[in-house]
């Protein structure tokens, strides 16, 4: 089963400008599903043109609605007593106990919960669609889906974040500096990896004239600059892949650290490009262009693999765990809160949780975790402290002659 997505579309089932076009754009107006004769099966092509229309899906989610969608497909193409009928025709002849057969199968072939789950949710979705007559007139009387759901409920996964040490021995693998502090940044932000390339030049030096500019006075008046600063954060997962605009914190450690590489020649000579200065990226590719999210993706993988393969004491990395990194991080730092629940809405907040019961996924953490958290405990450093061993242990210092 092969499925294509296209941009723009007509909707008149199946009929592109030009067939398949390039996917350059973010915006998915429409989708069509083919068979293996390549001929487009009509309802789920309307579906998933419809819903991308109306609800402004994003690639990922239209792709995984697809994809779930061929998986079904597939299944219904196994069933002795649909043989004869069209794909279209197998769709509407779908009954519950045929369901209850399908999520059977999948948990014969060792799918997780949450996987099953998901592709229950997708075509669940696509008979609500075909039958509640809101988008599009009715084109079947009721859903097969019961109003409970047929799959069981996936288990809550505990939170595994990337410690400092993983960071520490990530970065040691990579020869850049510029990789080396996006990676420290990372993990003190937690912004999400589609959220790193729209940091600019601009963000980052409010952020460092912050720590510069504001100082302070101790309980002895003796004066300090602060150890945080705010950092702007156009941050993903907004309604309708809008941009949603946060705050989050960035400790003074990580932003000296990128100052440094700011004003290296290196990064000034790829800056001259842009006629704003602060709207440059402020994380840059070896060609000099912005450090994309499929690329940052591909970094940490491949340091990853080098660390493991060399026997490093590293665990199984992704950017996701940078971010589950950084918000336990936060609810040891008690400079960001003065008890756990502080702690815990200040999470929420620097991550853009819309809910707080997202955050609260860190409160069930593993045991040499939570031991930390306890306040007698003296080994509990702040993220100030961790950020500072972070960047004595691994800054490097970027040449005149270095060109990456």
């Amino acid at each position: 089963m092969d499925f294509i997505l296209v941009k723009p579309i007509f909707l008149e089932l199946g009929i592109s400008n030009h067939g398949k076009e390039e996917l350059g754009g973010k915006t998915i107006q429409g989708c069509l599903i083919f068979d293996n004769r390549h001929k487009v099966i009509q309802y789920p092509s309307l579906w998933l043109s419809k819903v991308t229309e109306v609800e402004n899906l994003s690639y990922s989610t239209a792709e995984t609605y697809a994809r779930n969608m061929t998986y079904f497909l597939a299944f219904l193409d196994q069933e002795e007593d649909l043989k004869e009928l069209t794909f279209d025709e197998k769709l509407l002849h779908v009954t519950k106990h045929k369901l209850i057969k399908w999520i059977n199968s999948l948990k014969q072939k060792g799918l997780d919960k949450g996987t099953i789950r998901n592709r229950e949710t997708a075509i669940k979705a696509f008979y609500h669609f075909m039958s509640d007559g809101e988008l599009l007139a009715k084109l079947i009387e009721r859903s097969p889906f019961p109003s409970k759901w047929l799959s069981s409920k996936p288990d809550q996964k505990t939170v595994v974040g990337a410690s400092v040490n993983d960071l520490i021995t990530l970065i040691q693998f990579s020869p850049y500096e510029r990789e080396r502090a996006m990676l420290q940044f990372m993990f003190d932000s937690g912004l999400r990896v589609s959220e790193v390339e729209r940091v600019t030049f601009g963000d980052i030096k409010d952020a460092i004239t912050f720590t510069r500019s504001l100082v302070g006075k101790r309980n002895d008046d003796e004066t300090f600059h602060p150890s945080y600063a705010p950092l702007k954060v156009q941050g993903s997962k907004g309604r309708e892949n809008s941009i949603k605009e946060r705050i989050t914190l960035v400790s003074r450690p990580t932003l000296e650290r990128l100052a440094l590489y700011h004003s290296s020649p290196l990064y000034k000579k790829y800056q001259m490009k842009y006629s704003d200065k602060g709207e440059c990226p402020a994380f840059l590719n070896s060609d000099g262009n912005v450090l994309k999210k499929a690329a940052i993706q591909k970094l940490i993988q491949r340091l990853n693999k080098k660390a493991i393969k060399n026997k490093a004491q590293i665990q199984h990395l992704y950017p996701h765990k940078f971010r589950h990194g950084s918000a336990l991080m936060t609810l040891q730092d008690e400079n960001l809160g003065n008890d756990f629940l502080e702690r815990l809405v200040n999470v929420k907040k620097t991550l853009g949780h819309v809910f707080i019961s997202t955050s609260e996924r860190y409160t069930d953490m593993p045991h040499d975790v939570i031991d930390a958290l306890n306040p007698e405990n003296d080994q509990v450093k702040t993220t100030i402290e961790q950020m500072q061993r972070v960047y004595d242990e691994t800054r490097l210092k970027i040449k005149l002659r270095d060109k990456k």
